[in-house]
């Protein structure tokens, strides 16, 4: 099955808030060393997660070498018991922060699209900022069901499709 990372565009803001983050940090990876080496982690974590798939991220460890040689190795995905069945992205750098993203899966034509609708920095294990975007996901994910058209395009219509 092929998977597709969609960074949701968000219909009512009108912003696309995890790619927002993201290019945020690449810019600011120009000038500071923790955050370039986070940010080529999650970039190198969402393409092993597009080119592998969910089953690999969730059961498989991603191995990689660090910027000054040493390795570096994390679960890139695990699912959030209480709060079936949306799945945190995790990458961590010490001094910088712990980078998550809330997302699920949705399947079409034998594609698995991982749709990414929230990201986050943290800097401490909980954060009332993390736990306020799970409940924006989750009410995202009760309007994706509905209405997947509201916020990807699918050529020639949604039918047949199946939200896990």
């Amino acid at each position: 099955m092929k998977t597709v990372i969609e960074l949701l565009h968000d219909p009512e803001l009108d912003t696309r808030p995890v790619d927002d983050l993201l290019f945020d940090m690449e810019q600011q990876s120009k000038k500071d060393p923790g955050v370039r080496q986070l940010y080529k982690l999650i970039v190198r974590g969402l393409e092993v997660l597009e080119h592998h798939g969910l089953d690999f991220a969730l059961r498989e460890y991603l191995v990689e070498t660090r910027e000054d040689g040493k390795p570096y190795t994390i679960k890139l995905a695990k699912e959030l018991r209480d709060h079936v069945p949306l799945i945190e992205f995790r990458v961590n750098w010490v001094g910088t922060g712990a980078f998550r993203a809330v997302f699920f899966e949705y399947v079409r034509d034998n594609t698995q699209i991982l749709i990414f609708p929230r990201a986050i920095v943290k800097q401490a294990t909980y954060d009332p900022e993390f736990e306020r975007i799970v409940a924006e996901t989750e009410s995202i994910y009760q309007d994706f069901c509905e209405f997947p058209e509201k916020y990807i395009v699918f050529p020639g219509g949604v039918e047949d499709v199946e939200t896990k």
